[in-house]
This record gives C-alpha cells, structure tokens and sequence, in this order.
C-alpha cells in the first residue's frame, strides 16, 4: 500500500491526550496531530537558529583571531619602529653633545684671543650653511666648520708668534727673555675666580694643542704689556743716541748708555710703565734722579730733572706724570737722560720702543 504524506505525519504525530492534574482537579489537555507538527516545527526552527548563531559566532571568533594577529603584527612593527626611532635620537643626542663641548670651547677661545689676533672685520671664518640638511649632514658641516676655525687659528697664533719673537730681537733682548716671561707668568699672584674647566673628552689634538698655544701667547703679550716701550715725553727731540759717542763735556770717546731726549724746561716727564719707584733724589752726575723698577727684571732712569714728583717706595702707572724736564747735574742744557735696563743691561730705549710700538700696532681692537 502507498503511504502518503498525511498517513506519515498521523504516524509519527498521533493525536493525544494529556491528563493534568493541578488543585485536586484533573484536566484533559488534547494534543492534536497538526499541534504536535506545530510544535516539532517551533523546536526544529529554535535548534536551527540556535545552529546558525553558533556557526555565525564561530566564523565571527575566527575572524577576529586573524584581525588579531594582523593588529599584533603591526604593534610589534610599531614597537621596532619606536625602538630604532629612539636609538637614533639618543645617537643625535651625544653628537650634539659633543658638538656643544666643540662649540663652547670655540666660543672660550674666541673670547680669549687678544687684540693682535682679531681683524678689523673679526675673523675671517667660513660661514656654514646648514639650512635644507639633514641632522646628520647639519652636524658633519659644523663639526667641519669647528676644526676648519681652529685651523685657521693655529695659523694666525704662529704668525703673531713669529711678530712677537721678531720684535723681542729688533729691540735688542734676547730669545730667552720670552722663557723668561712666560715663567714668570706662571706665578700665581693677584689670581683666582671658580672654577671652570674646559671639557676636553671630544675635542680633537689639534684643537686642544691650540688652546694651549692660546694660553702660552696671551700669556707673552700680558707680561710684554708691562715692558717700558714707550719714551716717556709727549713733545721732545732726540739730541743724543744711544752707544758711541763724543762726550759733550770733553769731547772725548764715550759710552752713552741712555738716550737724551730735548725739550721745553719743565716738560712732563711720565712713568712708561708700571712699577715702583726704588731712587727719587740727586745722584752725581744724573743730577736730580728717579729709579723705578718695572715687572719682569726691567728698570728706567731718569736724569737731568728740574723737579721731582715722586718718592722712593710709591707705586706708579703707566703715564703717571713723575718729574718735570730740566738741567741738573752734568748737563749742557734742558733734557731728559732716560736709560733702561733688563737685568742691570742698558738696552737702547729707541730700539726697545720702536719695536714693541710696531708690533703693539699690529693690534687690530674690535672695541
């Protein structure tokens, strides 16, 4: 016999009925065959979305495990990224650092150089152009421009070093007066202040060895400052030279070892230097006379004065008016007899004064 559709479903889904009891009472619940299919239809259709949300909720979980793994690939990409961005700025870090120990030793030494050194226009440095650069090559130039001035540098303290060593043989001293000077220069009087010290931990040799130049030479044109190299009248003409001569008393050969300069009577006569005041009175020949002893083994003499300004023991400075021309002692008219002396040496006053004038000259202040 052929089943059919609705012989299958009374079949599987027979009508029924279902005893309740509730209070006491009994109840008769009849379940039909199209009620049962109803219900059959309601669960199936609930397992069915149940089935699709879990497999929905699946795919959704899978996907966000590869979103997931995407964001952490990058994040870690993010953090390597960080990480060398981090490195090269701490790199940038230490070489401005070490270019600003460079740059603050430049700008010391070119607050020390002294006047010689500095021409009218400053010095002829070349600018550097760091503008549409990277960091890098930014800190290449200015490191090329540090050692590029402190070339330029050493140059220009050989030159005047050579002027200074020139001059000290044109005024008739000898080589060694510029060790001299230079020990004396080493002792530490009237000196002090906090202390400062260079960082030289990335300064180049070369850099170093022409801060040290540097020092050396200011040094020199300090302690030259204090020599007597300029005669100590304002309006005078030479009447008698230094070295050979004819004596004007006796016309006899003799040594002249100072040299006259002539002028008015009372003429002011001034200190051409600092120094102390070690003779003020009459001495023979000298007539009225004055001594002063000056830094660094140099002294000056004073003769013929008409009047004296000054006592033994007072200190004096440079241009500080001390006697008045005149023509005391043994002398044929108005003048100064003016001598001085390195070490107890007569050295020529002209000779002295023309050549540390000349290279004190050479100074091109910026002031």
């Amino acid at each position: 016999m052929k089943l059919t559709p609705s012989y299958l479903v009374t079949k599987l889904f027979p009508a029924k009925q279902l005893l309740i009891r509730q209070h006491g009472e009994v109840k008769v619940v009849e379940m039909s065959t199209t009620k049962q299919c109803m219900f059959a239809l309601g669960v199936l259709t609930c397992i069915g979305a149940l089935a699709s949300f879990g497999a929905y909720n699946f795919w959704q979980q899978t996907q966000l495990q590869h979103t997931s793994g995407d964001v952490l690939a990058e994040n870690e990409q993010l953090k390597h990224e960080l990480q060398q961005a981090r490195l090269a700025q701490d790199e940038l870090i230490v070489k401005l650092g070490h270019l600003e120990q460079r740059q603050q030793l430049t700008q010391s030494v070119l607050a020390t150089l002294p006047a010689s050194l500095m021409p009218e226009q400053g010095l002829p440095f070349e600018a550097i152009d760091v503008s549409d650069s990277n960091i890098d090559t930014r800190v290449a130039r200015l490191t090329q421009g540090h050692d590029n001035t402190f070339t330029l540098l050493d140059q220009v303290i050989a030159k005047r070093e050579q002027a200074l060593s020139e001059a000290i043989a044109r005024a008739g001293l000898p080589q060694t007066v510029m060790d001299e000077l230079l020990e004396k220069s080493e002792q530490a009087i009237a000196q002090g202040g906090p202390l400062e010290l260079i960082l030289d931990d990335q300064q180049t040799d070369t850099s170093m060895d022409v801060v040290d130049r540097l020092l050396t030479l200011n040094q020199l044109e300090t302690m030259l400052a204090q020599v007597p190299h300029v005669l100590p009248a304002a309006d005078y003409y030479i009447s008698s030279s230094f070295g050979l001569r004819k004596d004007p008393m006796n016309g006899r050969r003799a040594m002249h070892k100072g040299v006259d300069l002539a002028a008015w009577r009372n003429t002011e006569i001034f200190a051409p230097a600092e120094g102390t005041v070690v003779r003020a009175g009459r001495n023979g020949g000298y007539g009225r006379f004055i001594e002063i002893e000056h830094a660094n083994g140099f002294s000056t003499r004073f003769g013929h004065l008409n009047e004296i300004k000054v006592k033994r023991g007072d200190t004096v400075t440079k241009g500080q008016v001390i006697a008045l021309m005149g023509s005391t002692g043994r002398s044929t008219a108005t003048h100064l007899h003016y001598e001085v002396l390195h070490n107890n040496k007569h050295i020529n006053p002209v000779k002295i004064t023309k050549a540390l004038t000349d290279v004190f000259k050479e100074q091109r202040y910026t002031e």
